[in-house]
């Protein structure tokens, strides 16, 4: 599971790899070229430091791999070594990927190149029967170490140190004069009227035009009429009453 990148190298990782931030526990192969005596495979240490030939310790843990190259540049150019190039390689990473939510096992798991969201998951024992797999999210951090929320499929990659989120599935209720009264899953564009045809149109007895849901928020129950078009939220509880005729 190697990952090489490096300025003058002829090759490199995928391009979030420039940004990955070194830690304690990952394993290092840095190099010099033309220098074979310079090459030097290395733990960072708890405390987040390595042991460098020529230059003892140095403190690594923050600094991005790219940030580790200019740094042993800077060092070995000052009075060791005429312009040079240095390359850095993550042999081994220290890093996890979180899995939370609707998981068998939520927890950390080992960090592999190449993991997908479903890969992450399976390692986490699977999805529960409660699980949104169409929901399922990254939280993430980015350069400036901002956190971002990524809505991702099953096929997509993650990276180190992402969390993934499987949300529990959220359920729309309807009753009353509707074939089939009973719970439908909810979706982010849910309106009236799709959650009616879920439940399988109205009845001929149906008074349309006074449906009305009932919310719950803050623990509180509010009773509101609604027109078909209008949108709803997870828990809402859609009433289609009968007509007085």
């Amino acid at each position: 599971m190697a990952l090489l990148i490096g300025a003058g190298s002829l090759l490199s990782g995928p391009a979030w790899s420039q940004d990955y931030v070194l830690g304690p526990r990952d394993v290092l192969n840095i190099t010099v070229y033309d220098h074979k005596d310079l090459e030097s495979k290395v733990r960072v240490s708890e405390d987040g430091k390595i042991t460098y030939p020529l230059l003892g310790e140095i403190s690594v843990s923050g600094l991005t791999v790219q940030g580790l190259e200019r740094e042993l540049t800077r060092r070995l150019a000052d009075g060791y070594i005429i312009d040079p190039h240095v390359g850095v390689f993550v042999e081994e990473f220290r890093v996890v990927v979180y899995v939370t939510g609707e998981v068998k096992n939520p927890g950390s798991y080992p960090y592999e190149e190449g993991m997908t969201v479903i890969k992450a998951v399976s390692l986490a024992g699977g999805l529960t029967e409660r699980a949104a797999d169409g929901r399922i999210s990254i939280t993430r951090k980015g350069q400036g170490e901002k956190e971002t929320a990524l809505l991702v499929g099953m096929h997509d990659l993650v990276r180190p140190d992402d969390v993934l989120q499987v949300p529990e599935k959220r359920w729309v209720y309807v009753t009353g004069e509707v074939k089939k009264p009973g719970s439908y899953l909810y979706d982010d564009q849910m309106t009236i009227l799709k959650a009616i045809t879920l439940a399988g149109g109205l009845t001929d007895k149906a008074a349309p035009k006074r449906t009305e849901i009932i919310r719950k928020t803050d623990g509180k129950e509010a009773t509101i009429r609604v027109k078909m078009e209008d949108s709803i939220l997870p828990e809402d509880v859609i009433v289609v009453p009968e007509s007085f005729f």
